[in-house]
């Protein structure tokens, strides 16, 4: 008994020290322009100012545009990955481990090292400065096919057997039996998916040049000049720009303790 309480006081203090920085990061969007840079822990005389000025028409839109991108990179991301990763874990076709292998080394290949080419494929195709440059390229991740890929493997394959018998083709048994039964595997990944696509700030910077398909992150960065950078907005703006992601992760946060729960019984 003494030991988990001593264990529950260990967890606690991990909890908070890392919220603190978060903690910090909404204190100080409170400030005022001349408390901004004053160490404490609550603002002297508390505003909404910050926040107020952060609200501009560029940064709305900048969040749109990534909610857009975050979203639909995330979606079709989950269906794509999930149908590759059972097709290669659940069916038979010449050259399957060939294919996976092949797959599954390009997570050996660092990001930085295809940004060059792949931005040359995208110029080439016509795609930069549009949400296609933004979107299509975040589609192709090994990470997700693996996680599905090591999901499937045990796979009841009872289910599937009882499918075929009622006669559902294999698309029909993957989107109504197999896809709803995989949301232990689900949840995790799109939280991973939507986190990794709303704080990518290097590849929406290289591809796109217009303001009007901005993401959060580039819109961030170009508040900071080297001739004066508004702080106190540029915090606001990254505080109010960490609530969909806070947003996010308590509406899942069930659905993920449940599929972790569900992963460790199986």
């Amino acid at each position: 008994m003494k030991n988990h309480k001593i264990s529950a006081i260990c967890l606690v203090l991990i909890g908070l020290l890392f919220l603190f920085p978060i903690y910090i990061l909404f204190m100080t969007s409170f400030k005022s322009v001349n408390e901004i840079f004053v160490v404490s822990l609550w603002p002297q005389k508390a505003t909404l100012g910050s926040l107020q000025d952060a609200l501009k028409p560029d940064f709305i839109r900048s969040v749109k545009n990534s909610l857009f991108v975050s979203v639909t990179v995330t979606v079709v991301a989950m269906i794509l990955h999930a149908m590759c990763g059972y097709a290669v874990a659940r069916m038979k076709f010449p050259g399957k481990t060939a294919i996976f292998t092949m797959i599954i080394s390009t997570l050996m290949i660092p990001t930085t090292t295809i940004l060059v080419p792949l931005f040359m494929v995208c110029k080439a195709i016509g795609i930069t400065n549009s949400y296609s440059g933004l979107i299509i390229p975040a589609f192709f991740n090994a990470y997700g096919i693996f996680l599905f890929h090591q999901f499937y493997l045990d796979f009841p394959g009872e289910l599937e057997e009882a499918a075929e018998v009622e006669g559902c083709s294999r698309l029909k048994m993957f989107f109504q039996i197999v896809l709803p039964l995989s949301k232990p595997m689900i949840v995790p990944l799109t939280i991973a998916f939507f986190l990794g696509t709303w704080n990518n700030y290097l590849w929406p910077l290289i591809v796109n040049k217009k303001a009007e398909y901005y993401t959060v992150q580039v819109y961030l960065a170009n508040l900071v000049s080297g001739y004066g950078t508004p702080w106190n907005i540029l915090i606001a703006s990254a505080a109010l720009a960490a609530v969909p992601v806070f947003i996010l992760f308590l509406c899942m946060q069930r659905q993920l303790v449940d599929g972790i729960k569900a992963t460790g019984i199986k």
